[in-house]
């Protein structure tokens, strides 16, 4: 055990080295001057905005992340005017879609649902607002008292005047009133922002975002918050708008990347977030359609039925459902080179039907090098007799996630399977949905590698530094569970019984280790998520409860809210119980294999605890945590004249 105390030191070490290259990589750059106006459409696109503009070529043009679909017009006005995600759902309760101004008691729901955050620490403001966008106003709300009702915006083609001394914020319903609002706003010669609060359709949850002000150079929009050109957050604009972060704030100050041709650049990023959308709607069903179809044929065998034939195609589809994720994200991976070929290749403004296409080759991509992988892990599991297929898989899951978040996440920040950072769930690093992914794979290299329970531990450790490092993963929940689990794994997967003494300690080890990555991860500053878990962590202990708390109840509503998100939990529980008690045709499983499935249903469980989507995320676990059975009642299955290949022994079984 005395590997995993040099662990915690060296985490500690690591994290503290790889945290100041990460700030120091911020270049500097232009910031956005704070505007005289702040245009608000509810729903825009980017071909809209950019139209809307005129002749007038906007000096900063990129993306805004908006908050999901179901969030109302309030949560999207307060979350500005406060730096901070703000849910008004529940508290708007039957009504969510109301675009009228809420009364002092909702007001008053909103605030205790929303305790952390600080409202009024804007300039002095004027609000304009459409008929059916009154809800405009709650940009004004202070810490205490009532909404103030904002002023109607007068029809016509007058001047709008600014003041010096006053931000002047309209709100209007689309692009038609927006181009309106536009030509009134230029006379006054003062910067204009323009922020959309909705995506267009098949935009994910981004947003257009463009600024007017002539004596800024050209670019692109980006931030410490997203670490993305061209994408910035609804949590920036406030700084933006005040000129300085404050207390309170989950955003930062936008910042301005050169780009002499930002509008062509974002027409580019608009098709390309159109193109992963597409492709990721069919990518899921046929990644399921997969695991289905190898049920169907697991179960013709269980029933004796097509011989032979059925256990192979069963294998096959088991290893198609294995290699699709890895084949997914070297689409992803690939695509930021080819979009960048695809702009010296066809330079210009490119249509709105290049989407489509963009979309039907980064799917069949993804899919040809899944198709790849599994018939190279079945090739090779026939004839080299020692390498089995799910090892490869699983190992080659891993070494992608590595190599993607060290040259800088790009895969990973647009998967094929999950959110993405145009979804605002994942803007840099590791996200939690590949982390299942990759903490199932660990378990499929070491139940048929098979690992020791001490080379189980170390390759999650070393999982979860990699996820914890600034500079990579970035991921306080992932690394805290990997951490964890690697504990666990000195205990489930040792030989014999495990000793009272001996799991208290390692739990405190683990412990350590976590509150080590946790606090290491939070050097990042108090802009990443890691700053905001560590600032909570070093609050004392009541506060540390509170953040496993409040991931509870964001997975709790994700459960209420949709009936997928159970898909999850019930595979996860699924294989905790296969691992306990199997039933019939399982109960010939090696030990083994049940310890390995048990230590990944204990990971799955704590994915849900630590993190604050977990539920969705134990749909990638568990579905690869399930293959572990299946592959090894498989190799039961093998015809007489076959005989199954002969694995070394499992380390449980053996004094080490």
């Amino acid at each position: 055990m005395r590997w995993f105390v040099g662990l915690v030191v060296a985490v500690v070490v690591l994290l503290g080295v790889g945290t100041a290259p990460a700030l120091a990589s911020q270049a500097r750059a232009d910031t956005v001057t704070p505007p005289g106006a702040l245009v608000l459409v509810e729903r825009l696109g980017m071909d809209e905005a950019l139209a809307a503009a005129g002749g007038e070529r906007p000096e900063v043009a990129g993306f805004v992340s908006t908050l999901p679909v179901q969030q109302p017009l309030a949560s999207r006005v307060l979350s500005l005017a406060a730096g901070r995600r703000v849910d008004a759902l529940a508290a708007l309760g039957d009504d969510p879609d109301a675009s009228g101004l809420p009364g002092p008691a909702t007001v008053g729901r909103i605030r205790a649902d929303n305790p952390g955050a600080r409202l009024g620490r804007l300039p002095p403001t004027r609000v304009l607002a459409s008929p059916g966008q009154e809800a405009a106003g709650l940009f004004t709300l202070g810490p205490t008292g009532p909404a103030r009702a904002p002023e109607p915006l007068e029809p016509g083609d007058g001047p709008l005047p600014l003041r010096p001394d006053r931000l002047l914020v309209v709100a209007v319903p689309d692009a038609t009133a927006l181009a309106n609002v536009l030509d009134r706003l230029r006379p006054a010669g003062r910067p204009v922002m323009v922020l959309g609060l909705r995506a267009a359709p098949g935009r994910a949850n981004a947003a257009p975002l463009l600024v007017f002000d002539p004596p800024l150079r050209g670019g692109l929009p980006t931030s410490d918050s997203t670490r993305r050109l061209g994408l910035v957050t609804l949590e920036d604009v406030r700084p933006t708008l005040a000129g300085a972060e404050s207390p309170g704030d989950d955003g930062s100050v936008i910042r301005i990347a050169k780009d002499d041709t930002a509008t062509v650049t974002v027409t580019r990023l608009d098709r390309r977030v159109a193109a992963l959308v597409t492709a990721r709607t069919w990518a899921i069903p046929l990644l399921c359609l997969a695991a289905v179809l190898a049920l169907f044929a697991l179960l013709a065998t269980w029933r004796g039925r097509g011989g032979t034939r059925s256990a192979s195609a069963a294998r096959v589809l088991l290893a198609l459902t294995l290699a699709l994720p890895p084949g997914y994200l070297v689409a992803s991976m690939a695509e930021p080179p080819a979009a960048r070929l695809w702009a010296a290749v066809r330079p210009g403004l490119p249509g709105p039907g290049t989407a489509g296409v963009w979309a039907v080759a980064w799917l069949a991509s993804g899919l040809a090098a899944g198709a790849a992988l599994a018939f190279l892990a079945l090739r090779l599991d026939r004839t080299s007799g020692g390498l089995r297929a799910p090892v490869l898989l699983g190992a080659v899951l891993l070494g992608l996630v590595a190599l993607d978040l060290a040259l800088g996440g790009h895969g990973l920040s647009q998967p094929l399977l999950g959110g993405s950072a145009w979804d605002g769930e994942r803007f840099y690093g590791l996200g939690n949905g590949y982390f299942a992914f990759a903490l199932a794979a660990v378990m499929l290299v070491a139940g048929f590698a098979p690992l020791s329970a001490v080379a189980t531990a170390a390759l999650l450790a070393g999982l979860g530094l990699v996820d914890g490092l600034p500079r990579l993963g970035a991921d306080v929940g992932g690394s805290l569970t990997s951490m964890l689990t690697a504990a666990a794994a000195l205990v489930v997967l040792a030989p014999g019984r495990p000793r009272a003494r001996r799991v208290v300690l390692l739990a405190g080890l683990a412990v350590a280790a976590a509150v080590a990555v946790a606090l290491g991860a939070g050097l990042g500053g108090p802009v990443s998520h890691a700053g905001r878990f560590a600032e909570r962590l070093m609050q004392g202990p009541a506060d540390a409860a509170g953040v496993v708390v409040d991931q509870l109840a964001r997975n709790l509503r994700l459960l209420a809210n949709s009936p997928f998100a159970w898909a999850g939990p019930l595979e996860v529980l699924l294989a905790g119980l296969i691992a306990l008690r199997p039933p019939p045709p399982l109960d010939r499983l090696p030990e083994w294999t049940r310890r390995v499935l048990g230590l990944g249903a204990f990971g799955s469980f704590l994915l849900i605890l630590l993190n604050d989507t977990g539920v969705t995320a134990t749909a990638a676990s568990g579905l690869f945590l399930l293959v572990i059975p299946a592959w090894a009642w498989l190799d039961q299955q093998r015809p007489a004249g076959q005989p199954p290949s002969q694995p070394r022994p499992r380390p449980a079984e053996v004094r080490h």
